[in-house]
């Protein structure tokens, strides 16, 4: 038998096939119910979290991870001043000094939704790169004229405000530069632990400095009482790395507070970030900022005992499950993305009081 279609038929075999296996960005709006965030056809493979291999030290005691194009350069500046090839060295410097000016302009540029006091930040960032940038010049210029021949006078140039300006850099990195390093504080504090019961307490106090050293890039992507934790906790460890270093941390558990106040510290930075993220309507930066929190709570009460990790398991899940939906782009709603944000404050909050930690979450608004 002959089948034939009548118009409308065809029109909507037509419509049907041109939507199949095609998901929805957002889901049909209606008054009672919320705004769904669907899968796109192919969803963004995840960004891979990764361990840098080189470190800038400075001091013996300031520790700077090899994470971006700024520390890479300087690195290598560093590095061929060691080979008394100076002709490189002072490349590598002018190179710093251009992506410094570049990030300063990025500085400048910040998107004005964001609240004033990251406005404000994001200026004071901009000035104070540009006045870096003018160090590193400087120093290249140094270098070729035979005035800077080692790394201890270029670290005299670079001095240490100047080097606590360029960690501003990070408040303008994006998602691949931060998230593949944003388990590393945790990974270290693990290794401190590791070589103060072999009582290698040199090694543990280097291990700390260098959490520390990410944690100070943390601090400069923040402001409020998000900055403020993570400045105390900072120094909190300083304090701590000179005592372990000196043999007087009798035992492991007394490191395992200031590492869960430190883990703590950076959850609060990463939901905060999450939610000036999501008011940005930024969902795959709102994504990974929720799983730095997720790990960084899941550590922090990892310190605290078995049954504050028990506690906060949940949380824990519920964040890294819908953290991994923004990030990809799979389906979402925003009654869980409320919920999400909702737990994760809680969770934390409840643990900050187990700990002694003094700042509270703020509460977000996902669906305003």
């Amino acid at each position: 038998m002959k089948l034939t279609l009548k118009p409308l038929t065809v029109a909507v075999l037509i419509a049907t096939a041109q939507f199949s296996g095609v998901a929805f960005a957002e889901a049909t709006k209606t008054p009672v119910a919320p705004a769904a965030q669907a899968a796109p056809a192919v969803t963004k493979a995840p960004i891979a979290i990764t361990s840098p291999a080189d470190w800038i030290v400075y001091d013996d005691t300031i520790f700077t991870p090899v994470a971006d194009s700024i520390s890479i350069h300087l690195d290598a500046a560093r590095k061929a001043l060691d080979a008394k090839d100076n002709m490189k060295a002072a490349t590598e410097m002018r190179a710093v000094a251009v992506e410094l000016k570049d990030q300063a302009a990025r500085a400048a540029k910040v998107d004005k939704t964001r609240a004033k006091s990251e406005l404000k930040l994001a200026q004071d960032t901009s000035r104070r790169m540009d006045a870096v940038a003018g160090k590193a010049t400087a120093a290249a210029a140094g270098i070729e004229r035979g005035k800077i021949n080692t790394k201890a006078e270029l670290d005299k140039v670079i001095d240490k405000v100047a080097r606590a300006d360029m960690d501003r850099r990070w408040l303008v990195a994006d998602v691949a530069t931060w998230y593949p390093v944003s388990e590393e504080p945790q990974r270290h504090f693990g290794s401190a632990v590791e070589a103060f019961a072999r009582k290698d307490y040199k090694a543990a106090a280097t291990e700390i400095r260098k959490a520390t050293g990410y944690m100070r890039l943390e601090s400069g992507r923040v402001t409020g009482d998000a900055r403020q934790a993570l400045d105390r906790s900072v120094a909190e460890l300083d304090k701590l790395a000179a005592s372990v270093e000196k043999g007087t941390v009798k035992d492991e558990k007394s490191m395992g507070k200031d590492f869960a106040r430190a883990n703590h510290a950076l959850a609060l930075a990463h939901r905060a970030e999450a939610a000036e993220s999501w008011a940005r309507k930024e969902y795959d930066k709102t994504g990974y900022e929720l799983k730095a929190a997720a790990h960084d709570l899941e550590s922090a009460a990892g310190w605290a005992g078995a049954e504050a990790k028990a506690g906060a398991s949940g949380a824990v899940a519920d964040t890294e499950a819908l953290g991994d939906k923004l990030a990809t782009g799979a389906t979402w709603t925003r009654d869980e993305v409320g919920r999400s944000f909702d737990a994760l404050g809680h969770a934390l909050n409840e643990l900050g009081n187990r700990i002694g930690a003094k700042q509270q979450t703020a509460p977000v608004k996902p669906g305003s």
